[in-house]
């Protein structure tokens, strides 16, 4: 080896024994305690981890006591064994605290108690080095006051064991995770059996980030305050020292990164030729490296409200449909808009408002192709194995689902399906929210007309009503004439495709404004079987197809007038 090559050599061994000896640069004087927090599964007399963070406190924090939920481990119902849930803090001091981290890092993680208990977790991946931090991103279980922490993670890098995969399962086991570990982890796969070191900014409190004024010519003067902690012995020479860059990021794209600092009374004043679009800073320390990142972000300029009036309260009755559809009744609001509230000033419209309007677009079109879909039924057991409560749970669980739809509409809802029936709809068509949304109903011909079988007879006042002879579009008729007197023009409006013996359509659909739907179940069958229902990708020309169906179909009340119903198997249209 050269002179040269022995000189670079001991350099970086000097380095490495400098970093290695401040592996968490000032915890020791900025924190003065900690919390080390554990969520953790007891199955077979064995621990698991399921969740835990070690929580630095900046000296202006007071450090909690140690502390457990409830007195005891809580008892998991329903999962067909000996299963219990803890959740503890056990406070300690900041060297404790790390050490214990770092064991855990070397993947011997446990229970921190005076004879410790081993935790099994699966292997543990570092992120990043041991002495750094990440911060930026949304940390779930953080407080308010943890303002963006700093953190560092210890990753699961297998999935977690068989038992800990089953505990997913159980709703109440986590809600009881929700509620006394602050988030749950099964709904974060890359927080679930990790741990983190939590280490809030020892400096600064927080960061007020405004728009100060717009002056008449469209420029702007950007503002950011930076609030010192407050605690005896604070570091005010490093405080002065901080590093502060500002972002600036443009429709167009990137067209600023500055390299600033805060003034002796923590402000920093920028002032912009134009509107901006989205404003950013970054906050380090040049000995503890960078505390604060906020990504470029838009201003709020302009809030509108809309205000609704919720003019009639429907009570509605949805009958019988046999052994397996029981009657039911709910209630829902009809709303009318009343105008709305503007607060603020929108910018006029530029080539930086331009760019924004077709991004938008172009998300939506991504957005209308990502095609949600819920499955339906059971996949796990035959129908025949299912006791009725299963029947009646699966079917209240698929009528919910596309009663959410419905009332989420807008501006239009159109149902096509052939065997669309007076259950369907009390049960769908009247589920809207706002006045003045248009409901109509491709119904078929075939089901409009057809008898009835006893399971099938709808309880409705008369017994001319209730005989098996009368017609499916006869009894659709008399409900629709029923809510016509309690809505007028608002109520739905129903139609018999083209088609006498059969409908033009096969699949059924539900057009919410311009999002389709596409259900393999006819809506008198959602939730029996096993069904799909899901968003069509590319929904304008099933759209149009239904526009020209409905545009050859019959009303209603045209289609019963024309046609004899008086013969079960009266074949005319």
């Amino acid at each position: 080896m050269d002179e040269d090559s022995d000189t670079v050599a001991e350099h970086l061994d000097r380095i490495d024994s400098a970093q290695q000896a401040a592996i968490w640069c000032k915890a020791a004087t900025d924190y003065h305690g900690a919390l080390v927090r554990l969520a953790t599964m007891r199955h077979a007399n064995k621990q698991y981890l399921l969740f835990g963070y070690v929580e630095l406190f900046p000296r202006d924090i007071p450090v909690p006591e140690s502390f457990s939920a409830g007195e005891r481990p809580w008892a998991v119902p329903n999962l067909g064994g000996d299963v219990t849930l803890a959740v503890s803090a056990l406070q300690m001091s900041v060297v404790e605290a790390l050490a214990w981290y770092e064991e855990a890092a070397r993947e011997r993680v446990t229970i921190p108690l005076p004879e410790p208990v081993e935790l099994a977790t699966p292997s543990l991946g570092v992120e990043p080095s041991l002495g750094r931090f990440s911060v930026g991103e949304t940390v779930p279980f953080a407080a308010q006051w943890h303002g963006g922490p700093r953190i560092h993670r210890l990753v699961p890098m297998a999935p977690s064991a068989k038992v800990v995969q089953n505990l997913g399962s159980s709703t109440a086991a986590r809600e009881w995770l929700a509620a006394n570990v602050g988030f749950d982890p099964f709904d974060y796969e890359e927080w679930l059996a990790s741990l983190s070191l939590l280490a809030p900014d020892p400096l600064l409190t927080g960061v007020s980030h405004f728009n100060l004024e717009r002056k008449p010519d469209g420029s702007e003067r950007v503002v950011l305050q930076a609030h010192r902690r407050h605690y005896e012995h604070y570091p005010d020479a490093d405080a002065d020292a901080l590093n502060l860059v500002l972002l600036q990021r443009r429709p167009s794209g990137w067209t600023e990164v500055l390299l600033t600092s805060f003034d002796p009374d923590g402000f920093a004043i920028k002032d912009y030729p134009e509107p901006v679009s989205e404003t950013g800073y970054a906050i380090s320390c040049p000995i503890r490296g960078l505390l604060r990142m906020v990504p470029p972000t838009s201003f709020f300029r302009q809030i509108s409200v809309g205000i609704g009036i919720v003019n009639a309260v429907l009570n509605v009755e949805v009958p019988s449909g046999g052994r397996r559809k029981p009657a039911a009744r709910y209630l829902t609001n009809r709303v009318t808009e009343s105008g709305g509230v503007h607060v603020g000033e929108a910018l006029p419209l530029s080539g930086a408002i331009r760019i924004i309007e077709l991004q938008e677009a172009r998300k939506d079109r991504i957005q209308r192709q990502s095609a949600p879909q819920k499955l339906f039924g059971s996949h796990e057991n035959d129908k025949e194995d299912l006791t009725s409560d299963d029947l009646v749970r699966m079917r209240g669980e698929a009528e919910a689902y596309v009663a959410n739809l419905v009332a989420a509409a807008q501006r239009r809802v159109i149902f096509v399906d052939p065997d669309f029936g007076v259950r369907e709809f009390q049960n769908y068509a009247l589920r809207v929210m706002r006045d003045g949304v248009a409901v109509k109903i491709l119904t078929g011909a075939p089901h409009m007309r057809k008898a009835r079988s006893s399971d099938d007879i709808i309880d409705v006042s008369t017994a001319e009503q209730t005989a098996p002879s009368v017609r499916p579009g006869v009894l659709l008729l008399q409900q629709l004439q029923h809510v016509q007197g309690t809505l007028g023009p608002g109520a739905p409006e129903v139609f018999v495709m083209p088609g006498s013996r059969k409908p033009i359509f096969h699949d059924r659909f539900l057009v919410i404004d311009d999002v389709v739907w596409a259900s393999g179940p006819s809506f008198n069958e959602l939730g029996e079987r096993i069904g799909l229902i899901s968003r069509v990708r590319e929904p304008r020309n099933v759209i149009a197809a239904v526009e020209r169906a409905q545009s050859r179909a019959k009303s209603l009340a045209d289609w019963v007038a024309e046609n004899d119903l008086g013969e079960p198997n009266g074949d005319r249209q």
